[in-house]
């Protein structure tokens, strides 16, 4: 089971890690700068917005076993789209299709937990959290090889084919045994489904293009649009008797206060690997920031802190599960604005940034790991996929996408002549967002109240005992 899981997460990773490498390479493919070619993540993780709460609650409802295949399915077809294409166009729609991925990780979590006991459910969610990371740096590596050697093209047919083999393995997956109660299911809703994404989308884009257009009606219009459309997907959400996306979970404190911690976190520390990464590291030396490395080279050295990170991921999980994972997400956030504050001054210092995104990578690891048990002490086994899929994965690549545009707009603000390259001002505006947001992030996580660690609970399924048990209502008083 641990090997099928691993497989399945594979995919989402090298998805996402493989257009982080490119991204110099597409940049003069395509001739767009980094604000443009930035959107190649934004749709992935906008579309993933809207997919893992879907994803999460058919899961609970109907089978995670079932949705997993389906979304791997979609997937398979975008990578395609993407290789038939062959323009931006094609490939940012092709992008969007795969981004339905970005559903599967709460599906895993929760079939995991109602698979196993409660102790070793934090090794399991640890191990496949902790794939993301060394699947990251391997997927780096992979990537940059296919871009020395095959042209971009190939990096797509390799996504197709991990996405395959995925499909096979989820084949053999259990099916779903601990689905939602009958009066939570209800009809979907799909309008609260699909908002939220369309309403993230206008504020991003009109936040991209004001630097170019400053305050002109196209910018007002698509803020404003995006504006009202996020409040009446709030109310809607409230309102409604089965929403979606179940924003009555967060009258539990400790959970508003781990999505807010997961949104600071997303915005800095896991947005910064997506762009500063790849610029630091492939931007030719003449430029004020830049190591002059070919990506196959970056990848190698991504690889370093993937590998440290994997090894250390299952040992977070174990100390997670008994010490309690607020523990291991502090750690997390200190490490990876410690890795980030280096940037600052690692702009020709191979050795320097090795150090920081080794750093930042394990800090990185341990936040992976750590959210998803930190949800898993606050909420009840049969809400567990939803409220991994709100917190952890829509909250996070909500506020991924968002630090991805703000930092893809810092890095636009001053460029060197004649390219599309930040100078060092806007380099420091980018990495101080970076370090600023993980601070935010760090402060509010310690204001989390402790919950009783997995280790403590006893029980196949056993419910969460967390420090609020009265603060999430029952499903039948939510309806």
């Amino acid at each position: 089971m641990i090997a099928i899981f691993l497989v399945i997460e594979l995919t989402p990773i090298f998805e996402t890690t493989m257009i982080s490498t490119a991204l110099p390479t597409l940049m003069g493919v395509f001739e767009v700068d980094i604000a443009t070619i930035s959107w190649l993540i934004t749709i992935f993780t906008l579309v993933g917005t809207g997919t893992a709460a879907i994803a999460g609650r058919l899961g609970d409802l109907y089978g995670r076993k079932r949705v997993i295949i389906t979304l791997m399915a979609i997937s398979t077809l975008g990578s395609i789209l993407s290789v038939i294409t062959g323009t931006f166009v094609g490939v940012l729609i092709g992008r969007a299709l795969q981004g339905t991925c970005a559903g599967i990780f709460p599906l895993l979590i929760g079939l995991a937990r109602e698979s196993d006991t409660p102790k070793r459910v934090s090794l399991l969610a640890s191990l496949t959290s902790g794939v993301s990371v060394i699947g990251g740096a391997l997927g780096a590596l992979f990537a940059g090889i296919l871009l020395d050697t095959s042209g971009w093209h190939s990096m797509f047919v390799a996504s197709a084919a991990l996405a395959i083999l995925a499909i096979i393995g989820a084949l053999f997956l259990p099916r779903s045994t601990l689905n939602a109660t009958s009066e939570a299911s209800g009809r979907l809703d799909i309008i609260g489904a699909l908002l939220l994404a369309p309403a993230i989308a206008a504020l991003l884009f009109g936040l991209t293009i004001s630097r170019a257009q400053g305050l002109s009606p196209a910018v007002l219009g698509f803020v404003a649009g995006g504006l009202l459309l996020l409040a009446f997907w709030i109310v809607w959400e409230l309102k409604v008797a089965n929403p979606m996306f179940n924003l009555r979970l967060f009258r539990n404190r400790s959970l508003v206060l781990a999505f807010a911690a997961t949104a600071f976190v997303a915005m800095g520390v896991m947005a910064g690997p997506q762009l500063l990464t790849p610029v630091l590291q492939q931007s030719p030396v003449g430029l004020p920031v830049g190591l002059g490395l070919t990506p196959t080279v970056a990848g190698l050295f991504a690889l370093i802190a993937g590998v440290v990170s994997f090894v250390i991921a299952p040992f977070a999980g174990r100390v997670a599960g008994r010490f309690g994972a607020k523990f291991v997400l502090l750690a997390g956030i200190g490490l990876g604005v410690v890795g980030y504050s280096s940037f600052f001054i690692a702009v020709h210092d191979l050795v320097l940034a090795t150090i920081g995104i080794v750093v930042a990578g394990v800090g990185t690891a341990l936040v992976v790991v750590a959210v998803p048990l930190l949800i898993v002490e606050i909420v009840p086994p049969e809400e567990t996929s939803e409220a991994v899929g709100l917190v952890y994965v829509t909250g996070r690549t909500i506020f991924t996408s968002v630090g991805v545009a703000v930092i893809a707009v810092l890095l636009t603000t001053a460029t060197v002549p004649d390219t599309t390259m930040p100078t060092l001002a806007a380099w420091y505006l980018a990495v101080g967002f970076v370090v600023l947001s993980g601070a935010a992030g760090f402060v509010t996580a310690v204001a989390i109240r402790r919950a009783k660690p997995l280790d403590e609970r006893t029980g196949l399924g056993a419910r969460a005992d967390s420090a609020e048990p009265e603060a999430t209502p029952a499903p039948a008083a939510a309806a």
